[in-house]
């Protein structure tokens, strides 16, 4: 069985993960950096060292395009991908009390 994969890179990590049960292709799940959490748009790696290598070369971008990353989501167009960003303190809506 694969499982997926935790790389420490930088002042983060990385974590790809098979594509499915006994699968040889791998996706990007998430990359971590100084707390906050990004998300590339789904695709499909056809090993776990190009999922790492593209993972490592999408950390860099996002390292080197703060502005263009501080909003929920921007499009990388150099990396020709969308990028979802989870913040450090996400806001809490609490549900409403009953009276």
């Amino acid at each position: 069985m694969n499982i997926g994969v935790i790389e420490p890179f930088k002042d983060g990590f990385l974590e790809v993960i098979p594509e499915g049960e006994g699968s040889d292709y791998w996706q990007i799940a998430a990359i971590h950096i100084s707390g906050e959490v990004f998300c590339p748009s789904p695709r499909i790696y056809p090993s776990q060292q190009v999922a790492i290598a593209r993972a490592r070369r999408i950390f860099n971008w996002i390292c080197n395009h703060e502005m263009e990353t501080r909003s929920w989501g921007c499009y990388c167009e150099e990396l020709n991908m969308s990028l979802w960003r989870q913040p450090k303190s996400y806001p809490s809506n609490p549900l409403p009390t009953a009276f």
